[in-house]
């Protein structure tokens, strides 16, 4: 397949190649080696940060902080100032 030649993970390119078979939706991916092939393969792509904003601004989270906060203790890693920022967009 046109994901397979990539060399990326199995979630990675299950999801790529998913979405490539299912017109209309997004891939959510946060690697940057699937997120070059996604832009190579002209597949969308939406990372978790701006998931996390567009679910705040619809209304379908509380908090933006307290969800960021929840994944960098989990290891999502940004820096403070990413963090500020994304905060920031979500309206908080």
């Amino acid at each position: 397949s046109r994901v397979a030649s990539w060399d990326l993970g199995l979630g990675e390119s299950q999801v790529l190649s998913w979405v490539i078979s299912h017109t209309g939706y997004e891939a959510i991916i946060d690697d940057l080696a699937a997120r070059k092939a996604a832009k190579i393969l002209q597949i969308p792509v939406r990372g978790t940060l701006a998931v996390i904003i567009l679910a705040k601004q619809m209304g379908c989270i509380a908090s933006a902080k307290q969800d960021l906060e929840s994944l960098v203790q989990v290891g999502l890693r940004l820096s403070p100032a990413v963090l500020a920022q994304v905060i920031a967009l979500a309206g908080e």
